[in-house]
């Protein structure tokens, strides 16, 4: 969905009680996102969406929360459990006395993002694997460039957290069906839980290393920019990206910046895009107009994928234009609905089972 602005929020629970703590709104775009992180289907998703009203009413821009160094409006807090499920929110605290067009003081949930317990200590960026003794070895890219014609981007998580990079070259592999390649490849390896969303927040602990779209967007620039003539160059003709699941979501914020910056062509670069979460013709959007290719790989999918797709306002799909009419039929039969109200509602549109 397109950009929503503030006076168009929706309250987040129509269970919060009128006058206690902050009132709290959320951006109704991420109805897909909260489906893929929050999922209220289960009880520790149901607890989840309870905390997060709960949280943000009383506590939010408190000692707990990350604030923006550049925005003193902008936050985030991590709320539920990292060993059962935790989300990130970032959101903007508005006050009486704020000029902007909203719908008064209060929270603006605006993104989402889900933590994974990271036990094995993996670390995050730009990695180059290779293949030895019947397994692959990674070792990170001091240049912060690509190194050679092949990146894949994504991340995987099981009961225990996010797996190790070994195992999930191999994952990677067969979600594009490619599961007997031993070439070279770099790999960024970007689990949404240590992604923050183009901003620098001083945060209370420093728990993982923090990526932003910034971050992937200048491994783009500096290999357009490798200098070709030097002798040591690993410069190639053409580079293929494949991009696995959650990672379509910092692939979107780094090809922004780039369309933005006006000053990279990506016209050497083909993305296969596989189980996006996030809806497809963003990305085909913005990579065609930096001159690059773009194609939707179906070699794997997810259901949350499946979710993004169908709320997807530029597809003419049936499934899309179904879940739009439902979403639009909600939201006329009462003019007030809330999220939570709009989401029970969607029902089985937002199925991920």
């Amino acid at each position: 969905m397109a950009d929503v602005p503030l006076s168009n929020y929706l309250v987040y629970s129509s269970e919060a009680k009128e006058g206690v703590g902050r009132a709290v709104y959320i951006d109704p775009s991420l109805i897909a996102t909260f489906t893929e992180c929050v999922d209220p289907t289960c009880e520790v998703g149901r607890n989840v969406a309870v905390q997060i009203q709960q949280q943000l009413s009383s506590t939010a821009g408190g000692v707990k929360s990350g604030q923006s160094i550049g925005d003193a409006a902008e936050f985030y807090s991590d709320i539920g459990s990292i060993d059962q499920r935790c989300v990130r929110v970032f959101y903007r605290i508005l006050q009486a006395e704020c000029s902007e067009n909203s719908r008064g003081p209060g929270v603006y949930i605006h993104d989402i993002k889900r933590f994974q317990n990271n036990s094995a200590g993996n670390g995050t960026g730009l990695f180059r694997m290779n293949h030895e003794a019947g397994r692959w070895m990674a070792r990170e890219e001091p240049q912060g460039s690509l190194s050679t014609n092949i990146l894949r981007m994504g991340s995987q998580v099981t009961s225990s957290g996010l797996i190790k990079l070994a195992e999930l070259a191999d994952e990677l592999l067969e979600a594009s069906s490619q599961s007997t390649y031993k070439t070279d490849f770099n790999l960024y390896h970007c689990p949404l839980a240590v992604v923050n969303n183009g901003e620098e927040y001083d945060t209370p602990e420093k728990r993982f290393k923090i990526l932003s779209p910034d971050d992937l967007a200048e491994v783009f620039t500096k290999t357009v920019n490798i200098n070709r003539w030097d002798s040591n160059s690993v410069a190639q003709d053409s580079y293929t990206v494949y991009c696995y699941g959650d990672a379509s979501k910092l692939l979107q914020g780094a090809l922004e910046r780039l369309g933005k910056a006006g000053n990279v062509s990506l016209s050497n670069f083909t993305f296969e895009v596989i189980a996006p979460h996030s809806p497809y013709s963003q990305l085909e959007k913005l990579v065609k107009n930096l001159k690059g290719k773009a194609n939707l790989n179906t070699s794997w999918t997810t259901a949350a994928s499946g979710v993004y797709q169908r709320f997807d306002i530029d597809s003419t799909s049936e499934d899309s234009i179904a879940a739009f009419k439902k979403y639009g039929e909600l939201k006329k039969n009462k003019t007030n609905i809330s999220f939570s109200e709009l989401w029970r509602g969607l029902g089985g549109v937002l199925a991920l089972n």
